[in-house]
């Protein structure tokens, strides 16, 4: 035994301290659910759910109130505001995110309400929208035709808008990408079509052809969808279109964007990377309260 001691010693050691280190983070994994109570942490790690639990003890509730989230979910029951922010931050650790980055992309998420960060977007030069005309919410996307993020976006938005026809309108700005061949002349062909009354039916024939971009592919396109292919290949020399197309690039800019797809809200960017049914439609509920209640509803 005594010949034992000096092999097993060490090992027990170790393991004792691995525990102790581990602890904290066991901790927290098991009482995130107690801390949040109401919020869906099943499908977090233990890692994502001491990532949680730490947001969730620093952070204040962007209601307004002098808790932090915990406390607030504790103490303000009454609160509508802290559980929702705390499903947007169990969202967010749930993505991996450090709890530093997930303090700042609240911060930059809740602050992006506020008047001064909301941008004044051009709406009546790039109508009809999608949606009801008197929607209360208005949703503008800059995009480039080619950009294959902008695709992968296309059907999650084309159902988004008919899901909620009567609570947003979609407007289309063109932003086409320098370095995307032949982006600049599919964004003429959706500027033709739209003063041509056929905008949309021309969206969807872009998207669902956008490596088919020649003039002459733009002049089928233009055909496909009840145009005049001739005025097509006049248009795509237009000054006027370019101008405008410019006009929308220089107001994305502008307003802050960074790449396409960019979503604005009002007017309000949308700075989350999550574009999943799920939070867009937890961002238009936001957006819905802000603008009923002029900010955020009191509790």
């Amino acid at each position: 035994m005594r010949k034992l001691l000096p092999l097993v010693f060490p090992a027990l050691c170790a393991a004792a301290w691995l525990a102790i280190r581990t602890a904290p983070a066991r901790a927290a994994a098991a009482d995130v659910a107690e801390l949040l109570p109401g919020i869906p942490v099943e499908q977090l790690t233990p890692p994502q759910r001491q990532t949680l639990a730490q947001v969730a003890r620093d952070e204040y509730c962007y209601c307004g109130c002098p808790h932090t989230l915990a406390q607030c979910l504790a103490t303000h029951r009454e609160c509508r505001h802290a559980p929702r922010m705390a499903q947007l931050a169990a969202r967010l650790a749930g993505t991996g995110m450090p709890a530093a980055e997930i303090a700042k992309q609240l911060s930059a998420y809740y602050s992006s309400f506020e008047k001064g960060r909301r941008a004044r977007l051009d709406l009546a030069a790039f109508g009809p929208p999608q949606g009801a005309e008197k929607a209360p919410v208005a949703l503008v996307e800059f995009s480039d035709f080619t950009c294959p993020y902008c695709q992968l976006l296309k059907p999650v938005l084309d159902d988004f808008v008919k899901g909620h026809a009567s609570r947003l309108r979609l407007y289309y700005k063109p932003f086409p990408i320098q370095a995307h061949p032949r982006a600049a002349e599919a964004a003429l062909a959706g500027e033709w079509a739209r003063d041509a009354g056929l905008f949309w039916k021309m969206y969807d024939a872009l998207f669902a052809h956008p490596h088919e971009l020649s003039d002459e592919d733009l002049a089928d396109r233009a055909r496909e969808i009840g145009g005049d292919p001739t005025a097509l290949r006049a248009a795509l020399q237009s000054g006027k279109l370019k101008a405008r197309i410019a006009a929308s690039q220089a107001e994305g800019r502008a307003a802050g964007m960074l790449g396409t797809p960019t979503l604005y809200f009002n007017g309000r960017r949308y700075v989350l990377a999550d574009m999943s049914p799920s939070g867009l439609e937890f961002t238009l509920e936001d957006e819905e309260e802000w603008t009923r209640n002029g900010g955020w509803a009191r509790d």
